[in-house]
């Protein structure tokens, strides 16, 4: 539809400050351009995102073929006819910013600024805080609703009522995640395997388990009948990569924030297929886990280790 209009098109990651961010500025670029979000597994195995010649992509893996890409993750392969790629970079939008000649505009860079916190994990500012609960809580309309208001007024859109209710909505999920993550007790290598989706930020959870002093963390999560998704984190100068672990599931990311979401039929078995990995990889004879049980005021966390 878009190419038959002759408007440029950008595929952006759906699921974070940097993602809506990258697809903001191209949205300063090109008002008239057409943004679709999507979460890297989705822009790497579907086949539908696989058709068209993407114009710009942002923070995600290769969908295909591509003019233009903006990304820093140490797994996603440079793909694009031009690559702005450093896995060095401290978020997608900062090479986003320089892709699409907008370094002289103060807008994008306060926008920038932003996604730099909140994907290093070192949110200062009432703005990002309050922008990363934005995208957090909206729908997936919503988030492209933020992408056109941004590239308009910046900061201003935050002040609209149904971005406001979103905002809340992620607050209440953000105040629920701190109080699960004091339940659970921090050691230098943190592994917590949930038995239900208790529908926390699980990314936020590692961030608040490392800040009190876990190097390395790994959440173990069911996702609907069928899938699990893992969350690995580690401190930027620890001996721990996260991403190690993520791409031999399938998934990508960096040394300090990586994931993986995997199908399977037989969860018990690939949980405990995981939980091997992970004690060869920590190379211990001897691992501890927390186990996770039940939900919302009935949660227990119990301790487990798995040995030789």
């Amino acid at each position: 539809y878009a190419k038959i209009l002759r408007r440029p098109i950008c595929l952006s990651d759906i699921s974070d400050v940097d993602g809506i961010v990258s697809a903001s500025l191209f949205k300063m670029k090109f008002p008239q351009g057409i943004v679709v979000l999507a979460g890297p597994r989705e822009a790497a195995k579907s086949p539908i995102l696989r058709l068209p010649t993407w114009d710009f992509v942002a923070d995600l893996p290769c969908p295909g073929k591509v003019r233009v890409r903006a990304d820093h993750h140490k797994t996603n392969k440079p793909c694009a006819e031009r690559e702005y790629y450093d896995d060095k970079a401290p978020c997608a939008a900062l090479l986003a910013l320089r892709a699409l000649g907008l370094e002289e505009s103060s807008l994008a860079k306060k926008l920038v600024g932003l996604s730099i916190e909140t994907d290093t994990a070192n949110i200062k500012s009432s703005e990002a805080r309050a922008l990363d609960s934005a995208i957090k809580g909206a729908p997936y309309w919503g988030k492209l609703y933020l992408v056109e208001r941004l590239s308009r007024e910046g900061l201003n859109c935050l002040n609209d009522e149904r971005v406001k209710g979103w905002m809340d909505r992620a607050e209440a999920a953000k105040r629920w995640t701190e109080y699960v993550s004091t339940l659970i007790p921090v050691e230098r290598t943190t592994i917590v395997v949930f038995r239900k989706d208790i529908r926390i930020f699980y990314r936020y959870l590692s961030i608040l388990l490392e800040r009190r002093g876990a190097e390395f963390t790994s959440l173990i999560v069911p996702r609907g009948l069928f899938s699990i998704r893992i969350y690995l984190g580690a401190q930027p100068t620890s001996p721990y990569d996260a991403s190690i672990l993520a791409l031999k599931y399938g998934g990508g990311g960096h040394k300090v924030a990586a994931g993986a979401l995997i199908q399977c039929a037989f969860r018990e078995r690939v949980i405990r297929r995981i939980l091997r990995d992970l004690k060869e990889y920590l190379g211990t004879s001897t691992m501890k886990y927390l186990e996770v049980l039940g939900s919302h005021e009935n949660i227990e966390v119990v301790t487990r280790t798995l040995s030789d």
